[in-house]
């Protein structure tokens, strides 16, 4: 059974039952591509930094990383770092300080970067990341990578400067349990160390128990199939999941809507868009 409410002392929680409103507010970009400070170009990551009200931006084909006010006084963007190499994912960490520090999955680069409050250049984390698409650390601040283009993910050890593979096989692609196919986004549950992956074209979202062989399918189609029905997937690109209840919010691509998966379905329900140009040409073919 799925309850519709939650309750927690230590942190605020969403119910997985919420409504959101059907028209959203533009805080970041114009609609339009474009390098000044109120546009976007090809922006692939966010994060938003609650202490300081900041959204984070990772403004890809820009290549830096752009600050959003999120009270809405303003939609001039402020440019924190600049001259990356093709910036995807970005994670947030030491998030009670003013300055936390950002790492950014460098998928022109084919590497993580660390960037440090005051830092000139970033510094990389880990071993060489092959199409770097994801990032993400866990309470121990191992850092895990999406390696898109050999189907896998890595996670690097500051402890002992070891990159090992946690969840896919190299070079090898395909819906098996054990197998990733060109992943992108990554969410580690630091309540239970396990490993949330957007497999993007086996239209699915794979979770990872700790020290896990194979994957489990959360959402999507286990086989690998695309579909925008409430079962299915179509390029799952990003994903969050709350760590209280284990609802799964899915940026689905290719259908233009985001879907939430509460713990344990058999189906998603769309909680924004939905109703994008894909929809449409689905309909009128």
């Amino acid at each position: 059974m799925i309850l519709c409410c939650t309750s927690s002392l230590l942190s605020i929680s969403i119910s997985p039952c919420a409504k959101w409103n059907e028209t959203g507010i533009t805080i970041a970009g114009t609609g339009v591509s474009g390098s000044d400070l109120r546009q976007l170009s090809y922006p692939q990551g966010i994060f938003i930094h609650d202490k300081t009200k900041y959204l984070y931006v990772s403004d890809s084909y820009n290549n830096r990383i752009q600050l959003f006010q999120l009270d809405q006084s303003t939609t001039i963007g402020v440019t924190l770092l600049s001259q990356l190499s093709q910036g995807y994912k970005i994670y947030l960490d030491d998030l009670d300080d003013d300055f936390p520090t950002i790492y950014i999955a460098m998928n022109g680069a084919n590497r993580v970067e660390k960037w440090v409050k005051g830092a000139i250049r970033g510094i990389q984390v880990g071993d060489q990341c092959l199409g770097c698409t994801g990032v993400w650390l866990d309470k121990e601040k191992n850092v895990y990578m999406t390696e898109h283009d050999k189907h896998r993910i890595l996670k690097w050890s500051p402890t002992t400067n070891i990159t090992t593979i946690v969840a896919g096989e190299t070079g090898k692609k395909g819906p098996r349990a054990d197998h990733l196919n060109e992943p992108q986004g990554i969410f580690v549950d630091k309540t239970t160390d396990a490993l949330y992956i957007a497999d993007l074209v086996n239209h699915r979202i794979q979770k990872w128990s700790k020290d896990a062989k194979e994957g489990v399918t959360v959402a999507g189609s286990s086989e690998g199939d695309p579909g925008s029905d409430a079962k299915s997937l179509d390029r799952p690109y990003g994903l969050r999941v709350d760590e209280e209840t284990k609802t799964v919010y899915v940026v689905d691509l290719l259908n233009n809507r985001i879907q939430r998966w509460k713990n344990g379905a058999n189906e998603g329900e769309t909680i924004a868009g939905g109703n994008g140009m894909y929809i449409i040409h689905l309909i009128e073919n």
